[in-house]
């Protein structure tokens, strides 16, 4: 895992635009015209996707795929969701990237939106929905991921149980709990992430040095370390 540390946000940013750029390169010289992205959520990565839908690209279909989701009503403005869509809202790439968003789950008479069924059929869905486009060992050309102050990764929180080596590959996406709020979450899991030809983390502050660090050096309980392989690097903005 490659470390590479910034005090400008001006540089970070454009390092992250620069592992985009390198991820459509290589889809062309595959001869391929379309590409497929995991973003993170969060309010880290914004100023990130502003920057690349700023950027013109023309002639590659782009699909944007979130890494996890925050379950919240679906105006509240903590929605993973909402800030994609916030960010890429005009965005220049001609087509228009096509945003795969989590549904929201749907109360009915007898089902809570919180309960495990609920959220057990949300999963299901955008795992059905990620297979039927990618597979069922999902490869994408870059996903550009978050890492928390406790190593977590999307909503791969540490000593969560999906991260047990006994996970079926086929569990592309899970509902999951978090240690702070909001405690529901949906993720992509670990065999649907760890297969993406580049990742790159974009981390921000001071306050995730120690979390760097861990990940840096591989930590078994830093759920980012779990991703291990070629074509991984943290872009980490020390100076705010």
């Amino acid at each position: 895992m490659v470390v590479r540390r910034f005090e400008d946000e001006g540089a970070w940013v454009s390092a992250a635009l620069d592992e985009f750029r390198g991820a459509v390169d290589y889809a062309r010289a595959e001869g391929r015209s379309s590409l497929s992205l995991c973003l993170a959520g969060g309010s880290t990565p914004e100023v990130v996707y502003r920057a690349m839908a700023a950027m013109p690209l023309a002639g590659m279909a782009v699909d944007l795929w979130l890494g996890d989701e925050r379950v919240v009503a679906p105006d509240d403005e903590a929605r993973n969701g909402a800030m994609i869509e916030r960010a890429f809202a005009g965005c220049a790439w001609i087509p228009a990237p096509a945003l795969h968003l989590w549904p929201t789950p749907v109360s009915t008479a007898s089902i809570d939106p919180l309960s495990p069924v609920a959220l057990g059929r949300v999963a299901g869905e955008y795992s059905e929905e990620l297979s039927s486009s990618l597979g069922s060992r999902p490869v994408f050309d870059l996903a550009l991921l978050g890492i928390g102050a406790d190593g977590h990764t999307a909503s791969l929180f540490p000593f969560s149980p999906l991260l047990e080596e006994a996970s079926p590959a086929s569990v592309l996406a899970s509902p999951a709990r978090a240690p702070v709020p909001p405690f529901d979450r949906l993720t992509l899991t670990l065999p649907a992430l760890s297969g993406a030809r580049r990742i790159a983390f974009l981390v921000r502050g001071e306050g995730k040095r120690d979390a760097v660090a861990s990940v840096g050096r591989g930590d078994p309980v830093a759920p980012a370390s779990m991703l291990e392989g070629e074509g991984r690097v943290i872009l980490c903005l020390t100076g705010s």
